[in-house]
């Protein structure tokens, strides 16, 4: 009993007023601490904000960075096309120019030809061409009651028709380019003076006259005559042959081919088109 009441006297002796002075205490200082706390919750979200707008923003930068370079990578491509064509646009011009000028030069200084030049020679100045030659024989019979002389002849007239066209008349048209040459000319035809008689190869077949009744000059009158009228009668067998006129104009035609392209010998490729009229 003693000890304890021992212990009771060395406790210290807190009155009532001390102990709501030391509460009240407390108190103060757990008030003074949430301020501080609000604070610290501020600062620690305003942080977190600046982080998150950090991070956005180098995002942004990012994703910006990134399309600009896709952007900038696909408008160089463009930009590429555009010059490779202006390019090769500007390379052709260029070699277009020079070109013409080297030809022009070379033309002038030592008469370079990248074609030919088609010549005619004087072909469009004939006036008769000869196309086609056809020979005919025809019989001439002279008895004495035709003409109440004493003569009789009885020949054999062979003779010549030619068939002509005159180039003079015709339309040539010549293009170098195209290498062509293109003709239009009149169709052949046989001119009268054209029939000549083989005199050399006349053959008389039966001759007799009264020398009493008829003279020299009968006899040479006579002749003349039967040579006269087989001329004209050659003249009408040919002229009356169609067939002549085909061969006449397919002589022609591969005639006016042939002489075109003798005269053009270098131009193997040399095209021919002829048309009668």
């Amino acid at each position: 009993m003693e000890n304890k009441e021992n212990l009771q006297l060395d406790q210290p002796h807190v009155s009532e007023q001390n102990h709501e002075s030391i509460v009240m205490e407390n108190k103060g200082n757990l008030q003074s601490d949430q301020p501080r706390d609000s604070m610290i919750k501020k600062a620690v979200r305003k942080e977190r904000w600046r982080v998150i707008f950090l991070a956005a923003a180098v995002i942004a930068v990012i994703a910006a960075a990134w399309f600009g370079f896709s952007g900038f990578t696909r408008g160089a491509q463009a930009v590429k096309q555009a010059f490779d064509r202006e390019k090769e646009k500007a390379e052709a011009s260029v070699y277009h120019s020079f070109y013409e000028q080297g030809f022009a030069a070379g033309e002038k200084e030592y008469h370079v030809k990248n074609r030919a030049v088609i010549s005619l020679g004087n072909i469009r100045e004939t006036a008769n061409l000869e196309v086609l030659s056809v020979s005919d024989v025809t019989f001439m019979i002279e008895n004495p009651e035709n003409e109440n002389k004493n003569i009789q002849s009885w020949i054999e007239v062979p003779g010549t028709g030619v068939y002509t066209i005159n180039l003079a008349a015709g339309e040539f048209l010549v293009d170098d380019e195209r290498m062509m040459v293109f003709v239009r000319v009149p169709k052949p035809e046989l001119l009268p003076e054209n029939i000549s008689i083989d005199h050399a190869n006349v053959q008389v077949l039966r001759f007799s006259s009264n020398a009493w009744l008829s003279s020299v000059r009968d006899g040479e009158q006579l002749a003349g005559k039967q040579l006269n009228e087989a001329r004209t009668k050659i003249q009408e067998d040919i002229s009356t042959n169609l067939q002549y006129y085909e061969f006449a104009e397919k002589s022609a035609r591969s005639l006016l081919e042939n002489l075109i392209r003798s005269i053009n010998s270098e131009i193997p490729e040399l095209k021919v088109e002829i048309e009668f009229f």
